[in-house]
C-alpha cells in the first residue's frame, strides 16, 4: 500500500458538488475529482448536488450518469438552486446533517460548488461544523486575475454562504486557484486517455477533448486546462503534496465583488497552501484516470 493509499484508507468522505462532465461546454472539474477519489481508499459515502456549473437538477443527471458507468451505487442528493435557497432545508441540507450527527468527528467535507448547502447546514443544525473532521473547499483567489477583483466562480455566487463556511471554527483547507492552477492537464495527458479503446475511455477522452479546446481558444489557455476539484480531492488523499500555510481572512459577503478574498487579522485563521507538487498530484490524478480506461 503507498503511503497515499495508507493516509486515505477507511477515510469516509461526502462531497458537495455541481458536476458538469459531458454537458457542453461546462467545465468537467467535479467529475473528474470524483473519479479520482472512487479509485483511492476513501470511503465516499454520498454526493449533495449544489447550482453552479450547471441546474442543480442537470447535476444530478450527470452525477447519475457518471456513477453508473463506473458502477458506484452511494447516494446522490440534489440541493441548494440558487443563493436564494441560502438557510432554507431541502433534502441536500437533510442528508449532510443526518449523515455527520451520526457519525460525529468522523466526516471529512469536500466542498466543490457554491457553498449554499453547506452553509445552510451549519445555520440549521449548529453542532454540524463541530461534528466534522474537517471540510476541504475549492474556492477563491488571492492572485489569480482577474478574480483576486471580483472574486472566485464558486465563493462569487453565494458569497454570504462563503462568508459564513470560512468563519466557522472547524479544522478547514482552502484550495484556492492559485494552488489549482499550478497544475495543468494537457494534451499529452488526452492522448494518454485515447490510447485506450475501452467505452469509459471513449467517454472520458470525449468529455477532456471540448474542455482542452475551449480553454486554448477562448481562455487562451495554451497549455490545457486545471483541473481544478481534482487538485482539492487530492488534498484529502494525501495532503504532503501541498505545503501548509495559516493565513487570516475574510469574504466579501456581496455586491459586484461578492466571493473576493481578504488578509485581515479580524479574519478567521485557515489553511490555504500555496504550493502543489504538480508532477506527483498529474501521476495520482492520471493513474486513477486510466484505472477506468
Amino acid at each position: 500500500m503507498s503511503s497515499t493509499d495508507a493516509y486515505a484508507a477507511h477515510k469516509r468522505v461526502l462531497v458537495d458538488c455541481d458536476p458538469a462532465i459531458g454537458v457542453r461546454n461546462r467545465d468537467l472539474d467535479d467529475g473528474l475529482a470524483l473519479l479520482l477519489l472512487l479509485a483511492s481508499p476513501v470511503e465516499l459515502e454520498g454526493l449533495t448536488i449544489n447550482f453552479g456549473n450547471v441546474a442543480t437538477d442537470v447535476g444530478v443527471s450527470v452525477a447519475q450518469d457518471l456513477l453508473q458507468r463506473v458502477g458506484s451505487s452511494i447516494p446522490i442528493v440534489g440541493g441548494a438552486t440558487s443563493r436564494h435557497d441560502l438557510g432554507v432545508s431541502n433534502p441536500a441540507v437533510d442528508f449532510l446533517i443526518d449523515s455527520v450527527r451520526a457519525a460525529p468527528g468522523e466526516i471529512s467535507l469536500l466542498a466543490l460548488a457554491p457553498l449554499t448547502n453547506v452553509a445552510t447546514a451549519m445555520t440549521l443544525d449548529r453542532t454540524f461544523a463541530g461534528n466534522l473532521r474537517e471540510i476541504v473547499i475549492m474556492g477563491g483567489s488571492f492572485g489569480f486575475k482577474p478574480f483576486k477583483w471580483v472574486g472566485e466562480f464558486n465563493f462569487h455566487l453565494d458569497g454570504a454562504a462563503a462568508a459564513r463556511v470560512i468563519s466557522e471554527p472547524v479544522p478547514k483547507t482552502l484550495i484556492t486557484m492559485d494552488v489549482c492552477s499550478q497544475a495543468v492537464v494537457r494534451q499529452a495527458q488526452l492522448d494518454r486517455v485515447r490510447t485506450h479503446t475501452s467505452e469509459f475511455a471513449t467517454y472520458l477522452g470525449d468529455a477532456i477533448e471540448p474542455w482542452l479546446s475551449l480553454n486554448r481558444r477562448v481562455f487562451r489557455r495554451a497549455k490545457g486546462f486545471f483541473p481544478w476539484d481534482g487538485v482539492a480531492a487530492a488534498y484529502l488523499l494525501d495532503p504532503s503534496l501541498f505545503d501548509s500555510n495559516a493565513v487570516a481572512i475574510d469574504v466579501q459577503s456581496s455586491g459586484l465583488r461578492s466571493g473576493r478574498l481578504g488578509i485581515s487579522d479580524r479574519g478567521t485563521t485557515i489553511n490555504a497552501p500555496t504550493r502543489l507538487d504538480a508532477d506527483r498530484f498529474m501521476t495520482l490524478f492520471m493513474d486513477a484516470l486510466i484505472s477506468y480506461c
